[in-house]
This record gives structure tokens, sequence and C-alpha cells, in this order.
């Protein structure tokens, strides 16, 4: 009981786990809804989407990039016209768990004869089959184009340790190697049948990995039954999930560092001993108070393999998964520590150091308390932040990326583009298993998000076009604004407040003033969606947490804040200052796009952040908190309120300038050019010249500063 109670202290319970599993799958849905256009679909893998990972862990993020695209057959009826089709082959040379994929001429069902690229791989017998060096050489391309670090480990590749990505292609039907696993007798009541029939029509991906041992590696690629694996994790009750969290934090403090360099026992084999332990044991075992008899149980079942040299693949039985992790020497050492830990009856446990594990332990066994202990609250707390600004910037992300594709065309075809997403946006269908349906609204609710973000996007764009020709709103841009206020707390109210003050109704620009002040508390989170806001490490505000008290509630959009954005479409709807911030070069203007030396750094960067700020470099972005003073400004100025147009002033001054406002800025160089603005339209040049070079001090390229500096000094 006491090491149930410390892995609930670290976030293994119900609520965190149902939290941690609702977030990834939210993200899985919300990216397969944005790249279902390229006939992609993404999916969430491993321990952060299952909710066996710990914030000491320092997961990564698996993600499996499918391309649904291409028809993977077991056998010729299945092939189709105007498909890519791939023939799965067992060559005699494959292995257990790995094939060939024959390439499928594209008009009849046959062979193809003839190769179309360098990752044909002509076999023997005159047919081709494809090489895996597909994936690596596209992903190293994609890199290299983006100036981003390459990090190859196994089958994964990305550009940080924190992420894994895999490519895979789909096979619809189970291969005859987990044929054998929905079949063979078993005596417990795990996994129920209808479990088996929902594995069955999971199907399985084939990623573009080689057998080690293999002299054919290239061509050969592995049957990952992966979501057939999430199906099962999905099934287990929380006493299996704070089995397998004890095993891998055995695994990464304990065996290990004993192991050394002589092998590598993974996350993985964790798990393989967990699935055979909830299949062998009774369900009368799997109680709080037996859980370190289970761990024991799955601790013996890898000391057995290790001593026969043999792991089996839960799903595929034949397939060594010691093969290429652990020789001779390293399942010797297995064996000894394994045994070690087992005669010690867990001792061990007490001498982990990740999430302060063994100190808690001790901590329950005591009545001492042991101070520097980060309380359960606060460990809940923040793994709930990370959650929620993680799925907040994918659902932004998603946004930002289908406005990106629709930037270059005419006010009119924008609005009609936009409201053809709208009503016509992809929902890609998932599968869902059982113990998944719970989860299947996320597709619903994704889509209802991005929906109203695009809706403050129409509204705007088509109420700009009816300022500059001088025509009256009409009800269909008010109902769009009215179905864009939930996005967030502030930045469709802001953007409403914008097309008010430049239409000229100043009053009612200052009502929507009032109503976005009210509920810009301390309790608001800014969130930026331009790739400035780095969702692993931003910090958010205590007070924001507390706000999410519901397990599904990972939004809480009415406390975030959202950066600000205008495209160029929607230039009449906001305050003309902001035309310079789609300009941001000396010598452009708005209707003339990417000449000059700023705008030729926009297409390629040195980092991340810089990859993805040439999606928005055309558009005027600017945070919440400081537009809103702006605006404060504008409004109180037209109306002639001079004490609360000099209070915006002042606001504005102070949150581009305190230390504490800093974290909550995204864009603080066009926060800087604002108040530069504030300061001219109080006849104070010297001031005005001061902040825009405080701008410049922030982000020297792609900056309107540049041109507002030339325009009151004549400097280049």
């Amino acid at each position: 009981m006491r090491l149930v109670r410390a892995l609930e202290d670290i976030g293994v319970n119900k609520f965190i786990v149902g939290r941690r599993r609702y977030a990834f799958l939210s993200d899985e849905s919300v990216e397969s809804v944005g790249i279902a256009l390229h006939a992609l679909v993404v999916y969430h893998f491993g321990s952060m989407s299952e909710g066996t990972t710990t914030p000491g862990m320092g997961s990564d993020i698996d993600t499996l990039h499918c391309n649904d695209d291409v028809n993977v057959i077991n056998g010729w009826p299945e092939w189709k016209r105007g498909r890519t089709n791939l023939l799965m082959v067992k060559h005699v040379t494959c292995s257990p768990q790995h094939y060939r994929l024959q390439i499928a001429d594209s008009d009849f069902p046959r062979p193809l004869t003839v190769a179309t690229d360098e990752f044909c791989i002509p076999d023997e017998n005159g047919t081709f089959s494809l090489s895996n060096t597909l994936v690596e050489v596209t992903f190293r391309r994609i890199y290299t184009k983006c100036n981003l670090p390459y990090r190859r480990t196994g089958p994964s590749h990305s550009h940080s340790e924190m992420y894994d990505n895999v490519f895979a292609y789909r096979c619809r039907k189970l291969p005859a190697e987990c044929e054998s696993w929905l079949t063979r007798e078993r005596y417990g009541d795990w996994p129920t049948p209808d479990m088996l029939q929902a594995a069955r029509d999971l199907g399985c991906f084939l990623i573009s990995d080689g057998y080690c041992y293999s002299v054919h590696s290239s061509v050969e690629w592995r049957i990952s039954p992966s979501l057939i694996e999430r199906h099962l994790m999905f099934s287990m009750d929380m006493i299996h999930v704070q089995c397998y969290v004890a095993l891998k934090l055995l695994k990464k403090d304990i065996i290990k560092p004993y192991l050394n360099e002589s092998g590598k026992l993974t996350s993985f084999h964790c798990k393989t001993a967990l699935f055979y332990a909830r299949e062998q044991l009774p369900s009368s075992m799997w109680r709080d108070e037996c859980l370190f008899d289970c761990i024991i149980y799955c601790l013996n079942l890898l000391r057995c393999w290790s001593i026969k040299g043999h792991c089996p693949h839960y799903i595929m039985d034949t397939v060594n998964l010691f093969d290429g992790k652990m020789d001779r020497e390293g399942r010797q050492n297995l064996n000894d520590i394994l045994t070690i830990i087992m005669d010690s009856h867990l001792a061990p446990l007490a001498s982990i150091d990740t999430d302060h594990l063994g100190a808690r332990l001790l901590h329950n066994v005591y009545t001492v308390a042991i101070w520097d202990l980060t309380p359960r609250r606060v460990v809940h707390q923040q793994i709930t932040e990370f959650l929620s600004v993680i799925s907040i910037s994918k659902k932004l992300k998603l946004v930002r990326t289908i406005l990106n594709a629709a930037d270059d065309c005419s006010p009119d075809e924008m609005c009609l583009r936009l409201n053809s997403w709208i009503t016509q946006l992809p929902l890609q269908q998932l599968n869902r298993t059982c113990s998944e349906q719970r989860l299947s609204r996320l597709d619903v609710v994704n889509r209802d998000f991005t929906v109203r973000y695009l809706c403050q996007h129409l509204a705007s764009t088509a109420a700009s076009t009816c300022i500059q020709h001088g025509m009256p709103i009409g009800t269909r841009i008010w109902t769009w604004y009215s179905m864009s206020m939930t996005t967030d707390a502030t930045s469709s109210r802001l953007k409403l407040v914008s097309m008010f003050y430049c239409k000229g109704d100043l009053q009612l620009a200052a009502d929507v003033l009032e109503d976005v002040q009210r509920r810009y508390d301390d309790r608001v989170q800014a969130m930026c969606g331009c790739g400035r806001m780095n969702a692993l490490t931003t910090q958010p505000k205590a007070a924001f947490a507390e706000t999410l008290n519901d397990e599904t509630d990972i939004l809480g959009t009415n406390k975030v804040a959202f950066c600000v954005r205008f495209l160029r479409h929607e230039a009449f709807c906001a305050p003309p200052v902001l035309h310079f911030e789609m300009i941001r070069e000396v010598g452009n203007d708005i209707q003339h796009r990417d000449v000059g030396d700023d705008i030729q750094h926009r297409e390629i960067g040195d980092d991340i952040q810089h990859v993805t700020e040439r999606m928005w470099m055309k558009w005027a972005v600017v945070d919440s908190r400081p537009f809103l003073h702006y605006l404060q400004y504008l409004t109180f100025r037209g109306l002639g309120v001079r004490q609360r147009q000099l209070h915006a002033l002042l606001e504005l001054q102070h949150c581009t300038r305190d230390g504490v406002g800093q974290n909550q800025l995204f864009h603080p160089e066009t926060a800087a050019n604002l108040l530069a603005h504030c300061w001219e339209m109080e006849h104070r040049p010297a001031l005005a010249v001061c902040a825009y070079r405080s701008s410049l001090e922030k982000c020297p390229r792609n900056n309107a500063a540049n041109i507002h500096i030339h325009r009151l000094t004549g400097e280049q």
C-alpha cells in the first residue's frame, strides 16, 4: 500500500493517467485532422499516450505517421486500381516479424517489372521490393532543408531527443504471425473475446526497420502491432499501470546502471512481462495489497527469459525481443540483478531517485516528514499544466498550418476557402477500440475548436472587405464573429474590438474592451501558436492549473489568451500601425511580397523557431495583453477620455517592460512597436525611437521597427 500511495503521489493514479490519455489522443486527433488532406494519419504511442510515465522519467513523445493512401495487401485479390499497392511477401531470407514489400503495377494486379526510382530494389525473380531507406532519405532531406539536426534511433527519426517520429504503412489484415495469438488457448479471463475481435480489426503497421542480423535489412519492413498493444494497455486497471510503472522505474534506476554496456533492457521488455502476467495471474491477485507480488511475478518472467535466452513477443511469440538488445553476458548480468532485487523483496525500490520515489516510500514508513518532497497536489498541477500547454499548442499549430496554406489568394477567394473548410473540414476517422470509446468524441471536439477559430478569420476577412469598400457588415459576418467568441478568453473579442475601431464605432469598441478587461484576470495564461512558445518548457502561471479541474478539461479556453493574428486579407480590420507588421522591411508595402534582405531570411533559419516563424511572417501577430492596452489607448483617445487613455498607456508600458510580464509575451518586439507608436501619438518622438530600438534588440530581423526608425530618423 505504501508503494501505491507513493506512485499516486507522482501521478500514477486514475485522474492523471486519464488526463494523459485524453490529452495525447486529443493531439492525435488534431494532427490527423490537419494532415488528412495529405493522406497521412498520426498516432501517438508509448508511455505518454498510455499514461504510464512520470515527470522524472523524461519520456519522449512517440509519434507514428502512417501513409493511408498506400494499399498494403496480403494477396492480389486485395489490389485496388488507382492506389499505390504494396504486396507483403515472406521471402525466404526474412526473419520472423519481417516482410518485403513488393511493388505492384499501377494498372494491373501484377508485380512491377520496371524500376521507377532508386528505392526500387530488384529481386532475383525480376520483381522489385521497396527499400526502407526511403524513409531515412526523406526525413534527412526534410530536416536538412529546415536546417534542423537529424537523429536516428532504430526506426525513429527526429530533430530532438524529446520526439521520436516513425513512418509506417498500414496493413488492415493481421498477418499469419499474429493469428496464432488470437486463437491460442488461454486459462485466464484476459484478453476477453471482445478485445480479441477488436484487435483483429485493428490490423498492424509496417515500419522501416530491418532485422538486426539480416544481410538484406534494407528491404525488410517490420510488423508493428502498436494499435493492438495500445488497445491492451487501455484495458488495464490502475493496479496494472502501477505495476508497469514500478517495473520501468526499477529498470531505469537499478537495472540499467548494473547492466552498464553489456545489454539493454527496454520498457517494451517490461510491457511484455506485464502482458503475460496479466494473462496468467488470476484477477484476484491484482489488488493494491498484492502489488509487490505482481511486480515480483513480472521480474521472475524476465529472469526466466534471460536464462532461456529468449524473450517472446506477446503477440508474435516466435520473435525474440532480446535479439540486438542483449548478448549472453548481458542476459547473465540481467539474471544476477533480477535475482538480487527479488531476493531482497524489492528493497531497491527505496533507492530509486527518480521522482524521489524511494524517499516517498520512506516517508510513508516513518512519521518524520521529508520536507524537500514536492507535495502530491503540486506534482499533479505541474503535469496538468504541461498537458494543457501541449494540447493547446497542437490546436494552434493546426490552425496556423491551415491558414498558411491559403495565404496567397485574394480576399474573396480567402473567404470562399475558409467557408469551405468550415463546412467541410475533413474528419479523420481514427480507429477507436472499445476501451477508447469514451474518447471518440475528440474528433468532434477538435473539429469544433478549429471551425470556431477559422470563423474568427472568416469574419475579419469579410468585414475587412466591407470596410474597404464602404459596405455595411452583413448578418452572416456577425454570426461568424459570434461563433468565434469561445475559442479563448481574449483573441476573438480583441479582433472584434479592432474591427469596431476601424469602422469608427468607438463606443461599441469601448464596451467590448470592458468585457475583455474583466475576463483577463490573474488566472489567464498567455499562449502562442506561432512556434515561439516551447510547449515542453513553458511554465504557466500557478493559478492557471487550478482552473483545470475536470479530467477532460484540457483546454481551459476561458482562461487562456491566444496571440492575435491578422492576415493581409484582414488589413482593414487592423489598426494602421499593424500594417507595417505585415511588411517588416524598408522599401516594401503591403501589396508586394518577398523582396529584400530581411524577407530572404524568412525562408530558412537555424533552428525550429525560425522554421515555424516563416509560416506567419506575412501576418501581423501580437500578444493579447499589449494589444488590449493598445486598443484601449486608441479607443479612449478617439472618445476624448484622456485619463483612461493615459492609464492604458501606463499599462502597456508596464506589460512590455515588467520582468514578470515578459514571461507572458511571445511577440515582445511587436508589443514594443505598439508602445513606440503610442509615444508618437503623444508627440514624444525621442521616446518612440527609444522604444523602436528596444524592439530591434529583441528581434533584429523581420521587424517593422526598421521601417519606423527610418521614417522618424531617416536611418536605414
